[in-house]
């Protein structure tokens, strides 16, 4: 909170101009329990109705005819955590106590706060101009004094909390937005606040709302995608070196949108995580793979990727060996590939889900390796079959640490018993490198790209020719 200075001095940081003697405006009142959009809209209603009636209240400098305001969103980071350490009767203190802060520091910039539920604050302020200064830069700054009065530690008996709040700021410079949309605008952007981390500030762009509205409509044709069949496998070779015969090909996602064509997985693979529906679009993909891949040559087998959380969850090891089962696929020729971050969620869960993969045969490839957080003590405590080298090392072959760091790597594996393969490899230099020190498997453009089924049947010697 700043302090008064001389007759018509600056604030420090917001640039708005203050009489030491000025009258503030009186507050803005609010019922408790007052749904959000009503809220909001009484603030506003209210802060144009005083702005009206008295402009050079409410601000100094702005036209009377042109009430310019900012609808800002505050969400209070990770309160949750307040909640469950002090308990919900100290939380609710707390929640007391920023709004009070937060409506004494709005009162003073002529505006007005409410509390619209949970850890959620909306405070609405007029704005004006002045030395040029855009309305935006104005409504950032006073978020910034927010988050200056929100970072003094609130002392609950022997706790003392600290709180960081996540800021959406939506702007109305002609004060003809209605509620409702100003609402919606600064809680779009307070979620974006909110991905960035928290403890900032984001102001609502126009894309902000093009990319929800697309992600909405991805989400629900997603939903159905699996009932459409439009979830394909797509395959891309591995072989071994140095014959370059095809060893297994991996299974990859893509997606045939109707509107948008093929998908690739860093599309929609997100998303279906987040709508919890990557173990459906895992099993659906793997029963179309199994009864491709059991008609290949019996010496090729069939690469499949598990996130970490399927890695920890025994369960689906066991749906995984049905399905195989259920298409007469033999689980031998079957590889799963984890990723180092299943260490790091649960060792002792992923150590049961591979065991029961290795029990019946399956074999377990570490992938991405060199890139994730697994310590090597815990990669000699899993049971694996093969290591893959990340293809961010294999980029690197052309500068000696790249070079001596995939050489490790192929060492390490030959000293564990465990064989390697590179991914990513897309120059004959690369592949030459690898044979060199003795990799055993490679992967990458210069093999063969991800092709369809029928594609991959003809590239394993069976189909007719393209």
């Amino acid at each position: 909170m700043h302090k008064a200075g001389p007759p018509h001095s600056k604030s420090k940081r917001t640039g708005r101009l203050r009489s030491p003697g000025q009258r503030q405006p009186p507050p803005i009142e609010l019922e408790a329990r007052t749904p959000p959009l009503r809220a909001v809209d009484r603030l506003i209603r209210a802060l144009r109705e005083r702005t009206e009636r008295h402009p050079a209240q409410s601000s100094p400098l702005a036209p009377a005819l042109a009430p310019a305001l900012a609808l800002l969103v505050l969400d209070l980071d990770r309160f949750k955590l307040v909640n469950d350490l002090c308990g919900h009767h100290a939380g609710d203190l707390v929640l007391s106590i920023v709004s009070d802060r937060y409506g004494r520091a709005v009162a003073k910039s002529g505006g007005a706060l409410a509390h619209i539920g949970g850890d959620e604050f909306a405070c609405v302020v007029p704005l004006g101009t002045d030395s040029g200064a855009g309305d935006e830069y104005r409504a950032e700054a006073v978020a910034g004094d927010l988050q200056d009065i929100l970072a003094a530690p609130i002392v609950l008996g022997q706790h003392m909390i600290h709180l960081t709040a996540a800021i959406g700021i939506a702007i109305d410079p002609c004060g003809d937005v209605p509620a409702e949309h100003l609402l919606r605008s600064a809680s779009i952007a307070m979620s974006h606040a909110k991905a960035a981390g928290g403890a900032t500030v984001r102001r609502f762009m126009p894309e902000m709302l093009a990319r929800l509205t697309d992600r909405a409509a991805l989400e629900e044709a997603l939903r159905s995608s699996l009932l459409r069949g439009e979830l394909v496998p797509y395959y891309q070779p591995i072989v071994a070196l140095p014959s370059r015969t095809i060893a297994r090909f991996e299974l990859l996602a893509r997606w045939q949108h109707p509107q948008r064509g093929l998908l690739g997985p860093d599309q929609f693979l997100p998303v279906s995580e987040d709508l919890h529906l990557i173990d459906d679009l895992m099993f659906s993909l793997l029963r179309q793979a199994c009864r491709d891949a059991r008609d290949w040559p019996d010496g090729v087998g069939l690469a499949i990727n598990m996130s970490p959380r399927q890695v920890c969850d025994p369960a689906l090891a066991d749906h995984l060996l049905q399905i195989a089962f259920a298409s007469a696929f033999p689980p031998e020729r079957l590889t799963v590939e984890i990723t180092e971050d299943a260490m790091v969620h649960s060792l002792a869960d992923a150590r049961a889900t591979i065991e029961t993969l290795r029990g019946a045969g399956v074999h377990v490839a570490l992938d991405d390796f060199g890139t994730g957080y697994g310590s090597l003590a815990r990669l000699c405590e899993l049971p694996l079959d093969t290591l893959k080298i990340d293809r961010t090392l294999i980029q690197a072959i052309d500068r000696d640490a790249g070079r001596k760091l995939v050489n490790t790597v192929i060492d390490l594996g030959r000293s564990l018993g465990m064989p390697v393969t590179a991914e990513g490899v897309e120059t004959e230099q690369q592949a030459q490198f690898l044979i060199e020190r003795g990799c055993a498997y490679a992967q990458g453009f210069l093999f063969g790209r991800p092709a369809p089924a029928r594609e991959a049947a003809r590239i394993a010697g069976l189909g007719p020719p393209r």
